[in-house]
């Protein structure tokens, strides 16, 4: 076995590439969002709720805020709206996902009326030339930045879920993957030729090598896992497509922007709710549980093979190259647990200098790593096995 003079050596011939991760590390670690947490603009008018998931839900439309300072948007054919009760939708779907797995996906909601600010538009539309409008725009999509940088940097993927609702006759779900009705329409081996969806990185990468087509409307998509709970859906096995005359939300700006269209492992889906699940508090709730549980399996099924016994366990940029150990929690207090499929495993925590500051051997995965005696920060754990070699991660310590 090498000794810790070796383990230091291996992570000193590496401190560049340390540096360099540290120095590229998103804003999201810096000021260390704690799960669960609510954090606003500075204005007041964006609240964002940190997270622990490869989640990110958004309410762009759900505020009620009307401040004088801000006048109402006057622009042709502008929307102004206001979609009853996503915001609380979106929190509520929060609390389930959290009630299911102990974990939090990251929450973005604009809290101002769609009259002063419309979220799911650009600038221009959306803020109708307001300084104080633009800058909320600002910090809705930063907030939504943020999270996606933190899912990427923790899972290396993640899906991004824009929620609206519709005041369409059919009451059924409209899930929108910038596919028009006339793709949408289109035979599946025509539809798997289009390549700008909103979840062209998660056909790319999926643990089933399934198609467009088998995701948007086969027999695990979004949609069909979704009739499968009671809430029928567009598209989905049963309804693969709207007719023609029929309303249809494709999927706006956000899930453009914010989906996987144009790059990144963030894959983006519009879900727009019709009123019978948005409206009464009790057909809220069993729709939010049950779309919890929707997209707690979507997960499983397409992008993470052992989720459900992980859920928010930190996988580290080795691991996800094929690396096995994780660690979590991430951000950590006082406590950090390292599961890994080879022991003893020899742990030196290092801080972003490349000095040595905490070692200890773990012998099993129910051992902790005891934190609590180090700086609140950003730190870096060398483990080394003598049969798997070395191991690097990193992880951040925040205050409780």
């Amino acid at each position: 076995m090498r000794s810790t003079s070796g383990t230091t050596g291996y992570f000193s011939e590496n401190l560049g590439f340390f540096l360099c991760f540290l120095l590229s590390l998103p804003v999201f670690l810096k000021a260390q969002y704690i799960p669960g947490t609510s954090y606003y603009s500075p204005d007041n008018y964006i609240e964002y709720i940190g997270g622990n998931l490869p989640v990110i839900i958004s309410a762009p439309h759900g505020g009620a805020l009307q401040p004088a300072s801000i006048p109402d948007r006057n622009c042709t054919g502008c929307s102004y709206l206001k979609d009853s009760y996503t915001q609380e939708l979106s929190r509520e779907l929060k609390d389930a996902i959290y009630n299911e797995t102990g974990c939090y996906p990251h929450v973005i909601i604009n809290l101002l009326h769609r009259k002063k600010l419309d979220a799911n538009r650009d600038i221009i539309e959306a803020a109708d030339s307001n300084l104080l409008a633009e800058n909320a725009w600002y910090a809705f999509h930063d907030f939504i930045d943020t999270a996606k940088s933190q899912a990427e940097t923790t899972f290396s993927k993640g899906l991004y879920l824009d929620i609206h609702g519709h005041a369409h006759t059919i009451q059924r779900l409209e899930l929108g993957y910038r596919l028009s009705k006339s793709a949408l329409q289109m035979s599946d081996p025509v539809l798997n030729t289009l390549a700008n969806s909103s979840i062209n990185s998660l056909i790319s990468y999926n643990l089933h090598s399934l198609s467009l087509s088998q995701l948007v409307r086969g027999g695990y998509s979004f949609g069909t896992l979704c009739t499968h709970k009671g809430y029928n859906s567009v598209p989905s096995q049963s309804i693969p497509f709207p007719l023609s005359s029929e309303p249809y939300f494709s999927g706006g700006y956000n899930t453009q922007r914010h989906g996987s269209s144009n790059g990144g492992f963030i894959d983006g889906i519009q879900i727009e709710c019709h009123s019978d699940v948005r409206f009464n508090a009790t057909a809220r709730q069993d729709f939010v549980d049950s779309l919890a549980n929707v997209i707690l399996e979507y997960l499983e099924l397409h992008y993470f093979s052992n989720f459900s016994p992980n859920y928010c366990l930190t996988t580290s940029v080795n691991e996800i190259s094929g690396a096995k150990n994780i660690i979590f929690p991430n951000p950590a207090q006082d406590v950090l647990y390292i599961r890994s499929s080879d022991y003893p495993l020899n742990i030196t925590v290092y801080n972003n200098l490349g000095q040595p500051i905490l070692h200890k051997v773990l012998y099993n995965d129910s051992e902790q790593l005891d934190i609590s005696e180090i700086a609140f920060g950003l730190f870096f754990i060398d483990s080394y096995n003598e049969r798997s070699g070395h191991q690097l991660n990193c992880f951040s310590r925040i205050c409780p």
